[in-house]
């Protein structure tokens, strides 16, 4: 009976980590043993095929983001600026009011003073003078994106106060 706990003393102590080199009988069967062992497979697989997917996944949603920023600075500095239009007593000052107001508003929304060189501003209305009881008056606003391949342009109208 001692026999058999002797054998099992020596056999737990031939067991040993594969990384230390013992000397001792068993470690080739140890490191085959780890090395023939998959766990941890599934997450390398998943890493190498899910990589190259969503690589141009994530380049194609910061594009997206990009642009669509872009869309709203202009919806809402044409919309801003069509406003403080109207709202001024004649057609110079009106000029002045709505540039002030679009690059004020380009300023607040976050783009830097390049970008805001990049805006154009048209103005468009009915009469020789824009600002005259019931004319509509429209604003667009166009900004080129930074790579400069796409325009981001938009138009906004109002009508001037009968009571002018």
């Amino acid at each position: 009976a001692q026999s058999g706990s002797v054998l099992r003393q020596q056999k737990s102590s031939y067991r040993s980590s594969w990384l230390f080199d013992t000397g001792k009988p068993g470690l080739a069967m140890n490191l085959l043993r780890k090395l023939k062992n998959e766990s941890g497979s599934a997450v390398v697989e998943f890493v190498a095929l899910a990589l190259p997917l969503f690589v141009p996944v994530i380049i194609f949603l910061s594009q997206f983001a990009a642009l669509s920023n872009d869309e709203f600075i202009v919806r809402t500095l044409a919309r801003e600026s069509v406003r403080a239009y109207i709202l001024s007593a004649n057609d110079l000052s009106a000029t002045l009011n709505a540039r002030n107001t679009m690059n004020t508003g380009a300023r607040e929304l976050g783009l830097k003073e390049e970008r805001i060189k990049d805006l154009s501003f048209t103005v468009d209305c009915a009469g020789l003078l824009c600002i005259t009881p019931d004319n509509k008056v429209e604003i667009t606003i166009t900004l080129r994106s930074q790579d400069g391949k796409r325009i981001s342009t938009a138009t906004a109208r109002e009508t001037v106060s009968p009571w002018v």
